[in-house]
C-alpha cells in the first residue's frame, strides 16, 4: 500500500502552513518560504547518496529525495509506476510546503488595507492589526501581476542551476508555477472582480465549489475504466473498459489525434454535468 499521495500532502502542508500563519506575521512567512527553498536546494546538490557515484536530480535513483523515500517509507511503500521515488515523497515535501505558503501571502494581500480604495471600519478581530477591505482594486491587480512577473523570472533563471521538476517539487518549480498561478489569478480578479465580467465563470464555478469530491471520484472512474477488461475486437483478446469506449465511439470516427481530444474534453463534459446536478442542489462536499 502507498504511503504518500496528493491528498495526504495536501493535509501535511495545510498543518504546517496553519500553524506557521497563526504564529507569524507576513514577512515572517515570506523569511520561512525563502529559506525552506534555499535549504531544499543545498540539500538536493550539496549531500552525496549513499551507493550512487553522483548526486543528480536528473537520476531517478540518485537524488536524495528518492533516496530517503526508498529508504523510510521502502519500495513497498511508494508509488508503484515511479518504483525508485515517489512524487509526493518526504523530502520533497518542504518545498511543497513553501507553495502552500505563497496561496497564504496571496490572500494576505488581498485581504489587506488598500490606501486607494475606500476603507472598512476596521479589522473584524480587535486583536488583528490587519485591516481587511474586501473591495476589489486597480491596485491589487497590479501587485499580482508585478509579483507575478518577478516569480516567473527568477524561477525560470533558477531553473538554469536547479531545474524545473515537478515530481521532486524543486525550488524553481516552485517559483516558477507560483508566478505562474499569481499572473492567472490576477487575470481572473480583474476580469471578474473588478470588470465584472462574470458570464464566462460559471463552469469554473461549478467544478471550483466540489473540486474535491471531483478530484477523488474522477479518479476512481479514470482507474476503474483501466481495470474494467472487455471483449476486443480480436479474438480471445481482452481490452480495458477505456479503450473499448475509445475505439468505438471515438476512434470510428476521428483520426487518433482528434478522437483523443474528443474523449478528454467528453470525460470532462460529464463530470461538469454531475458537478452540475450537486451544484444545482447546493451540495458542496467538503473537508
Amino acid at each position: 500500500m502507498r504511503i504518500p499521495g496528493v491528498l495526504q500532502r495536501i493535509a501535511v502542508c495545510y498543518l504546517i502552513v496553519s500553524l506557521i500563519y497563526l504564529h507569524t506575521s507576513w514577512r515572517q512567512q515570506a523569511a520561512i518560504g525563502t529559506a525552506l527553498l534555499l535549504a531544499y536546494w543545498v540539500l538536493m546538490t550539496a549531500i552525496p547518496v549513499p551507493g550512487c557515484d553522483v548526486t543528480t536530480i536528473d537520476d531517478k535513483a540518485c537524488n536524495l529525495a528518492a533516496w530517503l523515500d526508498r529508504t523510510i517509507l521502502t519500495e513497498a511503500h511508494i508509488w508503484r509506476s515511479a518504483k525508485v521515488f515517489d512524487p509526493e515523497g518526504i523530502l520533497s515535501t518542504i518545498p511543497a510546503i513553501v507553495t502552500c505558503l505563497s496561496g497564504v501571502l496571496t490572500g494576505t494581500w488581498l485581504r489587506k488595507k488598500d490606501d486607494f480604495a475606500a476603507q472598512d471600519d476596521g479589522p473584524a478581530n480587535p486583536q488583528d492589526q490587519t485591516i481587511i477591505d474586501h473591495r476589489p482594486s486597480l491596485n491589487k491587480a497590479a501587485g499580482l501581476f508585478f509579483a507575478g512577473t518577478v516569480a516567473l523570472a527568477v524561477g525560470w533563471s533558477w531553473s538554469l542551476v536547479f531545474p524545473l521538476n515537478k515530481s521532486l517539487w524543486t525550488s524553481s518549480y516552485v517559483v516558477y508555477t507560483t508566478g505562474l498561478a499569481l499572473l492567472s489569478l490576477a487575470a481572473c480578479y480583474w476580469l471578474i472582480d473588478i470588470k465584472q465580467m462574470k458570464w464566462w465563470t460559471t463552469p469554473f464555478v461549478i467544478f471550483g465549489v466540489n473540486a474535491l469530491a471531483l478530484f477523488v471520484f474522477s479518479g476512481i472512474m479514470a482507474r476503474l475504466l483501466g481495470m474494467i477488461r472487455v471483449a476486443g475486437p480480436e479474438a480471445g483478446k481482452d481490452i480495458t473498459l477505456q479503450e473499448w469506449i475509445f475505439q468505438n465511439l471515438f476512434l470510428s470516427w476521428a483520426s487518433p489525434v482528434n478522437a483523443s481530444l474528443a474523449f478528454a474534453v467528453t470525460f470532462i463534459l460529464f463530470w461538469l454535468f454531475l458537478m452540475w446536478l450537486l451544484y444545482r442542489k447546493g451540495i458542496y462536499i467538503k473537508v
